[in-house]
């Protein structure tokens, strides 16, 4: 179990996009050696610019091969490197099935090879499916993998790790995020579409009902890390707040905190309509729990992208 992090090496795969980067913010703070495995050419390094001298960056495609292997040998990887935005993958799903879930078989065939003391995989509480059968969602919930080209290629990395822990022995823990939001997401989900929105003066929704279980990104970073803590291995552990947010409610504090208008449609939507998580399993095996209320989450999610809009 690695509880003191100094001295230690993690691999951050993914480690410059946006729970990235602020899961590397939390490995540098707690004194570790971190390496940064990402498509920089692609994406580049703004997100961890103000680490570029604490951390060392690699321009590393995880489903070539080799190139997981050439970073050589670390205590822990964190393996958040995918096509995560869903309606690219079903735009490119030969990209989602390369970088999905065959950079995640090298990561797992590395991280063996090498003899790690734990791999943390990160999949998606939308497995559950867009109409909940019962809510809070535990990990026992059914699971719907054929609704989306991203839900299949995550479940795929579920089972390769579970195949590596159970097979090899290798100690992997694997989490499935509900909706994570902060500072650097990129414009593709909800808080982002609101906020830029609200930063053009006027907010437009098709309806207020729909809620989300909402998790700010430094909480969601600290899961991780207390994931590659514990003893345990296996998985699924669901992240999630345990609360219900509306999406009104939403628009509401992002249009009081941008002086903008705001409207409903009030149209029918055709996706899922409630999501809450049970998050009993994270506070007993990880002995996580979030910090960070969703107000003042979403307060300084309003002030980054107040601050980045000023510097354009």
């Amino acid at each position: 179990m690695i509880m003191n992090w100094a001295g230690k090496t993690a691999i951050v795969t993914g480690g410059a996009g946006f729970i990235g980067s602020h899961l590397v913010d939390g490995l540098v703070a707690a004194g570790a050696n971190v390496v940064v495995a990402d498509c920089i050419q692609q994406i580049g390094t703004a997100n961890i610019a103000h680490l570029a001298d604490r951390v060392r960056i690699v321009d590393c495609d995880v489903a070539a091969n080799g190139a997981i292997a050439a970073l050589g040998k670390a205590d822990a990887i964190f393996h958040l490197a995918a096509l995560a935005v869903p309606s690219a993958c079903e735009k490119n799903p030969e990209i989602a099935f390369r970088v999905n879930v065959q950079g995640t078989f090298n990561v797992l065939r590395h991280a063996l090879e090498s003899g790690v003391e734990k791999v943390v995989f990160p999949s998606t509480a939308q497995l559950y499916g867009r109409y909940p059968k019962y809510l809070p969602i535990d990990e026992q919930h059914p699971i719907e993998i054929s609704g989306s080209v991203y839900n299949a290629t995550k479940k795929i990395g579920e089972e390769l790790c579970n195949l590596f822990y159970e097979k090899h022995g290798l100690p992997v823990v694997w989490l499935r995020l509900f909706n994570c939001f902060g500072p650097r997401q990129t414009p593709d989900y909800l808080i982002p579409t609101i906020i830029s929105q609200g930063l053009s003066g006027r907010i437009d929704l098709w309806n207020e009902r729909p809620t989300r279980d909402f998790t700010y990104v430094g909480d969601t970073a600290a899961a991780f890390i207390k994931a590659a803590e514990t003893r345990w291995c296996g998985g699924p552990i669901n992240i999630g707040s345990g609360r219900e947010v509306a999406t009104g409610d939403l628009a509401r504090q992002v249009a009081t905190g941008l002086g903008s208008e705001l409207t409903f449609q009030n149209r029918e939507v055709t996706g899922c309509m409630r999501m809450l998580c049970d998050r009993r399993r994270a506070a007993a095996v990880l002995g996580w729990e979030p910090s960070v209320p969703f107000e003042q989450g979403l307060n300084m999610t309003i002030d980054w992208w107040k601050s980045r809009a000023a510097k354009k």
